[in-house]
């Protein structure tokens, strides 16, 4: 039987940073792009940014912030 050893999902996305991603929040809008940093509230500083609504690009920021109580989910680049 082999041990598993579980995943902190906060320690994953820190050492995710530098990495694409797709992150949809509560409002249902989602923006692509390289996550530069996040913090321990998972506040996410992203670059290259698009916003993405049914997964067509409508606008194309070069820094966005986005406040992590309104983060529905983080989707890392290695599982896009």
């Amino acid at each position: 039987m082999s041990q598993s050893i579980a995943k902190r999902p906060l320690t994953t996305l820190q050492k995710s940073t530098k990495k694409n991603v797709i992150v949809r929040l509560k409002n249902e809008v989602e923006y692509k792009g390289k996550m530069e940093n996040v913090d321990s509230y998972m506040n996410l500083i992203m670059t290259d940014a698009e916003e993405l609504h049914d997964s067509k690009v409508i606008a194309n920021y070069g820094r966005v912030i986005l406040r992590g109580n309104n983060v529905l989910f983080i989707k890392l680049e290695n599982e896009l």
